[in-house]
C-alpha cells in the first residue's frame, strides 16, 4: 500500500485519530506505519535505527534534507526547464511556510523569477518570516515595486545597527589607537554587510536606501545614520561599483574625507577636492543638507575638531604656517555644516553662517589657555574668559567638540593643571533633561569625552589616580565621581576602572594603605551612578545588587 502524504490535509486526519482513540500509543504506531517513508525494506530498518538512538524525526528529516539537496541541484542544472517549473512549483509552494519544505520552492523562485506571478509575490509579502528567506532577485523585485515595503523591511535592521554595542563604542572613542582599524571594523560589520546584501549593487535600490536613511534622519537625527550612509558607499567604492557610485552626489566628498581620516592629515590639495564638491551646490538644497549629514559622522567630525586643536596650538608658535588661519576657518565651516545637519534635513532650510564668536572669542580664549599649560594649579582662567567659554559650550557643538578634543590631549600629556582649570566647564554645561533635539549630539560629545578619558586613565594612570593628590582630586573626586550620575555606560566603565586595580598585584602592593580609597570610591559609584534598571551594569545580577560594594567583588571574579 502506498504511503500517505504527511502535510496539508493529513494534519486534520491525524488530529481526528488522536482525539477519537483512548490508546494514543496505538494511534502513533498506525500513523508511523501509514505516513512513514515509502522505501523498500524501511520497516526492517526502523528497529535498527531506533536501537542506535535515532528518532523517527531524525530519520525523516535526514531523508528530507537529502531530497532537498538533490532536487535543488537538479533545479539549478540546465536540464531543468520552464515546463517543469510550473508543475513542481504548484506542488511545493503551498508548503513554503514550513522551513523544512522551503529549499525547493525558493530554488524555483530564484531561477524562474520572471515567470512568477504577482499573486505569488503578494503571498510572499504577507509573511515576513517566509519573505526573509526569499532569494535576492525576488526581494529586489518586491522592493522596486513597493518602496514603503522596502522601508518597513529595513527598519528592524536599521534599529539593530543603531543599537549595536560594538559600533557605539567605535563612535564614542575620540582617540582610537588606529583609525585604520576603526574603519575596518565599521565597514566589515555584519549589519553593514547585510545592508549591502539587500542592495545587491542595484542602483535603484541603493537610491531607495539613501532616501530611507534621510527620511529616518529627519525625525531621529542620530550620527549612526550618517556613519551607515558613508560606510555602505565606501564599500561599494572599494568594490568598484561605478553605476552605483555615479548616482551618489556625495561620493567625492565622502571619498575625500575618508582619505583625510585614514591619513590623519588635511592638506591644501585635499581641501581643493572638498571645495569642488560644493561648487554649484546651493545652501538650502537637499544635496547641501546631504553634505552636512556626511560631515556629522562622528569619525569625520572628530577628525575635523582634532585638526582645529592642532592648528590652534600651532598658531601660538612663532613659526606658524602662513595658511593656518585659512585652514582653521574652512574646517570650522565644515563643522558648522555638521552641527546644523538635523535642521537642514528636517526643515529643508539653509544652514546659518558660522557664529562670529567662534572666531572672535572662542579661538582667542583657547589660545590663552594653551599659554598656561602645565602651569601651577593656582593659575585660573580669567572670569571673563571662563564665562565666555561656558556660554559657547552651551550653545555650540563646534565649541564642545574642539574643547573636548583639547582636553583629551591634556589627559594624554598628564597636564593636571589645565584639567583642573577646564573640567569644571564640562560639569557646568551638561545639557538639561529637557534640552531640545540637538541634545542627541550634545550628550554624545560629552559622553565620548568622558569614556575616552576613562580609557586613557585606566591604561596609563591607575597609580597616579590614587597616589598623586592632584590626580586624585582633579580627575576622580572632583570630576569622575560626579559625572557617574549622567549615564549608565559611564557608571559601568567606572566600575571596570575600579576593578582593574585588582588585576595587578604589584600595583596594589605599591599603593599600600592608600588602597582603602577604592572602597570609598566604590561606595560613591554604586550609590550615585545612573543604572539601567533593565540591564544592570553587573550583567545578569539584579540592579539592586549593584547598589552595594559586593558588586565590585562580583566584577573581580567574573
Amino acid at each position: 500500500m502506498s504511503k500517505k502524504i504527511l502535510i496539508g490535509p493529513a494534519e486534520e486526519d491525524i488530529r481526528a485519530l488522536l482525539s477519537q482513540s483512548r490508546e494514543p500509543s496505538e494511534v502513533i504506531k498506525t500513523i508511523q506505519k501509514e505516513y512513514g517513508l515509502d522505501l523498500l525494506g524501511i520497516e526492517h530498518m526502523y528497529p535498527l535505527l531506533d536501537f542506535c538512538g535515532y528518532s523517527r524525526l531524525d530519520i525523516h528529516k535526514a531523508c528530507l534534507d537529502a531530497l532537498n539537496v538533490e532536487t535543488v541541484k537538479y533545479i539549478e542544472s540546465s536540464s531543468f526547464q520552464l515546463e517543469q517549473f510550473y508543475d513542481l512549483f504548484d506542488k511545493t509552494f503551498p508548503y513554503i511556510h514550513i522551513p523544512l519544505m522551503q529549499p525547493i520552492p525558493m530554488a524555483l523562485l530564484k531561477k524562474f523569477e520572471k515567470h512568477v506571478g504577482e499573486d505569488v509575490i503578494e503571498k510572499l509579502k504577507s509573511d515576513m518570516n517566509v519573505f526573509a528567506n526569499c532569494p535576492l532577485n525576488i526581494k529586489q523585485r518586491v522592493y522596486k515595486q513597493d518602496e514603503a515595503f522596502f522601508q518597513q523591511s529595513m527598519l528592524p535592521l536599521l534599529n539593530s545597527y543603531h543599537h549595536d554595542e560594538t559600533l557605539q563604542k567605535l563612535a564614542i572613542n575620540l582617540k582610537p589607537d588606529s583609525y585604520q582599524e576603526v574603519i575596518e571594523q565599521r565597514r566589515t560589520h555584519p549589519i553593514v554587510y547585510k545592508f549591502m546584501e539587500v542592495i545587491g549593487g542595484d542602483p535603484q535600490i541603493y537610491l531607495m536606501f539613501m532616501q530611507m536613511v534621510r527620511i529616518v534622519f529627519e525625525t531621529t537625527p542620530y550620527p549612526s545614520l550618517c556613519s551607515l550612509r558613508i560606510d555602505v558607499l565606501m564599500n561599494y567604492h572599494d568594490l568598484g561599483y561605478e553605476k552605483t557610485l555615479q548616482l551618489d552626489k556625495c561620493h567625492q566628498l565622502i571619498w575625500s574625507l575618508d582619505t583625510c581620516v585614514r591619513n590623519q592629515n588635511m592638506d591644501e590639495s585635499i581641501i581643493v577636492k572638498i571645495k569642488e564638491c560644493f561648487d554649484l551646490v546651493k545652501n538650502g538644497t537637499p544635496l547641501y543638507a546631504d553634505f552636512a549629514m556626511v560631515l556629522m559622522d562622528p569619525m569625520i567630525s572628530n577628525f575635523l575638531a582634532s585638526c582645529i586643536v592642532k592648528w590652534l596650538r600651532s598658531s601660538v608658535d612663532d613659526n606658524a604656517p602662513d595658511d593656518l588661519e585659512e585652514l582653521i576657518s574652512y574646517t570650522t565651516k565644515l563643522l558648522n555644516l555638521a552641527e546644523h545637519a538635523p535642521t537642514a534635513v528636517a526643515l529643508n532650510t539653509k544652514i546659518p553662517k558660522l557664529d562670529k564668536e567662534i572666531k572672535n572669542v572662542l579661538w582667542t580664549v583657547l589660545c590663552e589657555i594653551f599659554v598656561n599649560e602645565d602651569a601651577d594649579m593656582k593659575i585660573q582662567i580669567k572670569d571673563s574668559d571662563f564665562n565666555a567659554l561656558q556660554g559657547m559650550l552651551v550653545r555650540s557643538d563646534i565649541a564642545r567638540k574642539v574643547f573636548v578634543h583639547y582636553l583629551i590631549d591634556r589627559v594624554q600629556e598628564r597636564d593636571v593643571g589645565t584639567l583642573h582649570r577646564c573640567l569644571p566647564l564640562i560639569l557646568q554645561t551638561w545639557p538639561s533633561p529637557d534640552f531640545d533635539e540637538r541634545g542627541i549630539v550634545y550628550r554624545q560629545t560629552y559622553i565620548s569625552f568622558i569614556r575616552t578619558m576613562i580609557e586613557i586613565v585606566t591604561k596609563r594612570n591607575l597609580y597616579e589616580l590614587i597616589a598623586d593628590v592632584k590626580w586624585r582630586q582633579v580627575i576622580m573626586e572632583n570630576f569622575l565621581l560626579k559625572v557617574v550620575a549622567w549615564d549608565e555606560k559611564i557608571h559601568e566603565q567606572l566600575v571596570w576602572l575600579l576593578t582593574d586595580y585588582f588585576t595587578d598585584p604589584k600595583l596594589l602592593l605599591k599603593l599600600g594603605s592608600q588602597f582603602i580609597l577604592i572602597s570609598e570610591w566604590a561606595d560613591v559609584v554604586v550609590s550615585n551612578g545612573k543604572v539601567d534598571e533593565k540591564k544592570s551594569p553587573c550583567g545578569n545580577v539584579p540592579s539592586s545588587y549593584f547598589k552595594s560594594e559586593k558588586c565590585i567583588e562580583w566584577r573581580i571574579h567574573n
